[in-house]
Order: structure tokens, then sequence, then C-alpha cells
């Protein structure tokens, strides 16, 4: 491809480095990945390894894309996609698979859709997405609810910008092509642009809501760029023999060095992928200006020897397998941690599985002369890939789906919920003692509270954090609003409007944010993210002027008293003073225990009961007398679900065949649309007009 030529062009950079076969960054890659695995199954910590990883990935994708440019060569992204695509997929394929199939036969049916939802994210390279929707923390200790897919990630990520970076590379060789500057300079710049962006929101993001930031593909991609530039960078030449440098010997040591002690010294998992990510990759970086030293003392003659080689050769299919092994076995044998020889067993078998996939899909595919002689079969290898992969995630989804949607079709007479506790209920004639409680225990652990849709049109709030949570129901264009307000747990109290504000024609708005109670003006243990979105939300509500708006009054931790909440000192009363309605929800108990865990465990639904200690939940709510009082100068009304959701203050795991608990600090949604006669009762009861 012709670059032009200028009358006043600039002087030519020097020449982009064939990249050729470096050996000691195979074998750096390798110990990257080793980390990881070292890292995840005895230290729980981050190591830098996976950045390591994604840095390398760039640099050797950049310096090929370079020299085609320089060359005059097509850049031909089309084929580059195939070829990369069918070398990741079907080692992927294999472990997607097997991890499905061990969540089947190992762990309870509560992980089975997630599992499934897992496997396609996987496949479509957007899990790092799908993981943030669900709100995963990457800290979080190994429960059910995590994701023995969830190394995917990063291979995610690195999915999205293998499909990325030759775009940037062909609108590189237009610019440079139009300009008459040398693609060179012309890429540099926009990485050197991209790595500026990025790393600022990186840190931004990092510092504001880390479990995000640690997902996110536009907080990494500054990653990847920087692995971009270090390909322009000269590889360090060979020296002579016996005249290695001394400098160069001590700074490849120096590489390793701060490589293996970024995870050992610094417990810095809430810092990625911030400024501390820089650290494992200076380090990389030592190693590759140090280069081959020639030397018996070089931290190359280290990374080259037998067995970082034979890590490298492995490092992709290792990385997919050892999370899957690690996380099931866990889950299945209920520890929290592997210990010394359980550990050792599963990296064991780690490395042995990984051989055996390189060796029986990985390499034969990567080096299969038929699909490597045209695009179109490569390709073809992809849909193949695709199929066998997608075919059975989304069939078995289907199955679970459907099972759920009969289970709901008999609901009303098989699963009454909370309604039974009704001194007026009336079991259904055609109700069956055998039905299967709702929700269903493979779709359990996805039972969070959801609206018809999102917020539009004079709903939608300019904020964005406000928006991210904002959904609604569908009514009359003139209908009344409600909006709920909150967090989480909020988000499924929320459920219980549902029913009484679509009797009576009502819109009911929801705005929840994890981890976020509502209290404007309060510095809460999410710090800023919170504050500032609390405050957004009230903003939202000062401009909105709703019919009703509902939030929680109290506050319970699960540790402690539950004590009134701080929204009763200011933001409910401006409310009542704007003649604003205000339903005030005393916040939902939490389970001493989680039934759901018990209950798979093999327990009953007596054993798994748990009581509520009266101490720390009452049973007069302790913001009544302040509610009482504000309640004279305004509409508040109060609703307290104590009764129906831990009845003579035992929570149950199940009631009126309805599970109740999803966790043991989240109702199921479910359980909760359930309890809308009750809340329909109270409100009656209060004085509140519809």
């Amino acid at each position: 491809m012709s670059t032009g030529v200028g009358r006043h062009r600039a002087a030519p950079l020097p020449a982009a480095p064939a990249v050729g076969h470096r050996a000691e960054l195979h074998g750096l890659r390798g110990l990257a990945i080793g980390l990881v695995v070292l890292y995840h199954v005895f230290l729980d910590r981050v190591s830098g390894g996976v950045d390591v990883f994604l840095f390398l990935s760039a640099f050797f994708l950049t310096g090929s894309f370079v020299r085609r440019m320089e060359d005059g060569r097509a850049l031909a992204p089309v084929a580059y996609w195939a070829r990369t695509f069918k070398r990741l997929l079907p080692p992927a394929v294999v472990v997607v698979l097997g991890t499905l199939a061990a969540v089947r036969l190992l762990l309870p049916p509560s992980t089975w859709m997630p599992s499934l939802q897992d496997a396609v994210a996987s496949f479509l390279q957007v899990q790092n997405w799908q993981l943030i929707v669900r709100g995963t923390d990457y800290e979080a200790a190994a429960t059910l609810s995590t994701s023995p897919m969830q190394q995917f990630w990063s291979m995610s990520i690195q999915g999205q910008v293998f499909l990325l970076w030759p775009l940037l590379f062909v609108l590189c060789a237009v610019i440079a092509r139009a300009t008459g500057v040398g693609p060179r300079r012309v890429v540099l710049v926009l990485m050197s642009a991209i790595v500026l962006a990025s790393f600022a929101w990186s840190v931004i993001s990092t510092s504001s809501q880390q479990p995000i930031a640690y997902f996110d593909t536009t907080a990494r991609l500054w990653e990847f760029a920087a692995g971009s530039l270090l390909a322009f960078w000269p590889a360090a030449a060979p020296p002579s023999p016996g005249r290695a440098s001394a400098f160069r010997i001590l700074l490849g040591w120096a590489g390793l060095a701060v490589l293996v002690g970024t995870g050992i010294l610094l417990d810095a998992r809430s810092l990625f992928p911030g400024w501390i990510a820089l650290i494992p990759l200076l380090g990389a970086t030592g190693v590759f200006l140090s280069g081959s030293t020639g030397s018996r003392w070089g931290a190359d003659r280290l990374l080259t020897s037998r067995p970082f080689t034979l890590l490298g050769d492995i490092s992709y299919s290792l990385y997919l397998i050892h999370w899957p092994i690690l996380t099931v076995t866990l889950l299945a044998t209920g520890r929290e941690s592997a210990g010394p020889l359980l550990g050792a067993l599963i990296i064991a078998s780690s490395l042995v599985l990984a051989r055996l996939l390189t060796q029986w899909i990985d390499a034969p595919v990567r080096h299969w002369r038929w699909a490597n002689a045209a695009p179109m079969r490569s390709w073809a290898v992809v849909a193949l890939a695709l199929v066998m992969g997608l075919g059975p995630s989304l069939g078995a989804q289907v199955v679970l789906e459907r099972a759920e949607q009969e289970a709901q079709r008999r609901a009303v007479a098989d699963n009454p919920g909370a309604r039974v506790l009704d001194s007026d209920f009336v079991p259904h004639p055609d109700a069956d003692p055998q039905a299967a409680s709702l929700p269903t225990d493979e779709s359990l652990s996805g039972d969070w509270g959801m609206l018809d849709g999102p917020c539009e049109g004079d709903l939608k709030p300019e904020v964005d954090s406000v928006a991210e949570g904002c959904q609604s129901t569908e009514a009359a264009e003139n209908a009344k609003v409600i909006v709920a307000v909150g967090n989480s747990r909020m988000r499924q109290s929320a459920m219980s409007l549902i029913e009484p504000a679509e009797r009576n024609g009502w819109r009911l708005v929801l705005i929840h944010r994890n981890s976020c109670q509502f209290m404007p003006g309060v510095m809460t243990y999410k710090g800023q993210e919170c504050y500032d979105h609390n405050l957004a939300v009230m903003d939202y509500l000062r401009e909105l002027q709703p019919d009703a708006v509902a939030m929680n009054t109290t506050v319970y931790r699960g540790v402690g008293p539950e004590t009134p909440s701080p929204v009763l000192d200011e933001t409910v009363p401006e409310l009542v003073d704007a003649g604003v309605p205000v339903i005030a929800l005393r916040t939902p108990p939490r389970s001493a225990e989680d039934p759901v865990s018990c209950l798979e465990a093999g327990g009953n639904e007596v054993d798994c009961t748990t009581p509520l200690d009266p101490e720390h939940m009452p049973e007069v709510r302790p913001d009544a007398e302040r509610l009482a009082a504000l309640a004279a100068q305004g509409p508040v009304h109060q609703i307290d679900l104590l009764p129906v959701l831990c009845p003579e203050h035992e929570c149950r795991p199940r009631i009126g065949n309805v599970t109740v608990f999803m966790d043991k600090d989240h109702n199921t949604a479910t359980y909760m649309r359930s309890t809308g006669g009750e809340v329909a009762r109270q409100l009656e009861d209060s004085g509140f007009l519809w």
C-alpha cells in the first residue's frame, strides 16, 4: 500500500523491528499465565499476569500489521479475523462444554442457567460485559454465584481488541495515504492517544467503581495500546560472544522480579486495572528491553529453558482450564480455599489437561494446512466451532426456560407465595401438592426484580448512573407515577408494588444501584460513587415531581440492630413539604444463613429455617415514632413486610411453595411480587390515595 510522498515530508522513523520469534517473550507469556494460576489457587491475589498477557498479545499483533503497511501489502482484516478466531474458538468450545458438563453433574441447579448464559457470552466475546451486568466482584470469595467461566472476561476483551485493532490499522493506512505521513507515525499518534485516554479513564473508573472497571474493555485498552507502542521499540541486538551487557542482564532480572513480586508484595486487587497495572507491564518491558543477552546469567536464559518454553506452549489452554477446575472443585466440596495438597492437585491436573488440549485441539487446528489455505476455510472452522458451542448452550437454555414458563403458568394454583399467610386464603382446587417451587432451582440465581423496560421520554434521567438502573412498567401516557429508589435489596422489594400499582392504573418506576442504599448527602461505605449517585437521584425526583416515592427508611446490614435511616432527617421532610407522598418501606430482613445453600446441601425446610434476632430486628420498626411525627406534617405511609418475609420472626426458605430468599441478603423477586396484596392492604389502612 502506497503511503504517498509530500514535498516537505518529515524524516523517517527507524524501521519497525521485525518481531520474529522472541523465545524469551514466549517464556514470559508462559510465566505470566503460570503466575495467574498460582495466585488464583494459593494466594487469592491479582498477579498482573493477565495484564502482561494482554500487553504482549498487542505487541505481536501490531508488529505484523505495521510491517504490512510499510511493505504496501493489503492489511486484509477479514482474513486476520478468520485466522485468529479459527485458532481461539476450538479450545474454548472444548473447555466451555466440559465446564457445563461438570456444572450439571457436580453443582446445584441454581448454577445451571447462569453457566449457560456465561457460555453463550464467552463464545460471543462479551463475557466481561455479562459479568458487569450481573454485578460480579472479582475480589469476592468463591460462592455458588461465582462463574466457572469467569476467566473468559479477559479472553472476551482480547477478542474485542482483535476485532477493533485491525480496523484501527486500516484507518491509519487511509490517513497515511491521504496525508503523506508515514504509517508508523500515524499509528504512534493514535496508540499514544488511546493510552492517555484509556489510562485516565482506568484510574478514574477504578477509584469510583472498581468492580466494574476491572471487567471494562475501555479501562483496559491502554494496556493493549502500550503493547502496540512497544512494537516500535527496536529489539536489543544480540551481543558478541562473551560480551553481554551487565546492564541488560540486570534489567532482565529486575523486570522478572517486578512481575513476580507484584502480587506477593502488593495486595492490590482493589487497585486494578488503574495505575497499579503499570507495575507488571514495566516488569515485562524490562524483560523485553533486556532481550537475548547470550549470557548464562541472563533472565532470558531462564525464560528460554525447557520448563518455561513448555509453559508458553500451553499458556492459552492452561488459562482456560485452570479456573473451572478450581471453582467447580471448591464449590462442589464446599471449601473456601484449596489448601496446599488440593491446590497442588488442581495445578497438576490443569497442566496435564492443558497439555492434552494443546496437543489434540489447539496445535492441530492452528497448523491445519487445509484451514489455513484460504480465509473462507478458516471461517468455516469458526462457524463450525460456534455451532458446536452455541447449539448445546442455547438448546439447554430453551429447555430450562420452557420448564420455568410451565411452572409460571401453574403458579396461581401451585405457587401462591405470601398469599397463604392471609387469613382468608383458600387453596386452589387444582393445586398440585407435588408442584415444583418457584422460581425453579435452575433460574433462582437470576430471579432479580425487572420491570417492563427502560425509562424513556420525560422519565429518562439525564445522569448516566441514574439512567443505567432506571426501569419502568407499562402504563397509560398520563398515568400517575410512583418512583422506588434504593439499592439491590430495594430492587427486590419494589416488586411488591407492581400489583397494586397496575391494579390502580399507576406506572411504577424503579431506580436502583447495587450497594447504594438511598441516603442523599450521606457518605456510605461505598464512598463517592454512591454519594454522587444518590444526590443525582434526589435531583431527578425534584425535577420529576412524581405522585409518590417509595424508599427504605430503616437500615439493617446483618450486624447490629436495625436503625432509622438518615433519609428521615432531610430527604423525607423535603418530599413531604413538596406534597409528594412517601411510602416508607421497612428494610427487609437478612437471613442468618443462606437457606438456598442449606436446601441444596440436603436440608429440609425445617432444618433450613433460621430465627430472626429480635434485638436486631424487633417487631416494632425503629423508625415508627419518627414516621408518625412526619405523617402529621404530610403524606407518609408505612409499609412493614417483616410479618410475611419472616413470619413469627422465623425466616423460612419457602412460603406458599415460593422460595423466599435467593441468598442471605436478598429476597426473590417472585416472592416479593406475591406480597402485593399485603402492600395494598397496608397502603389502604394508612390512607394512601391511588
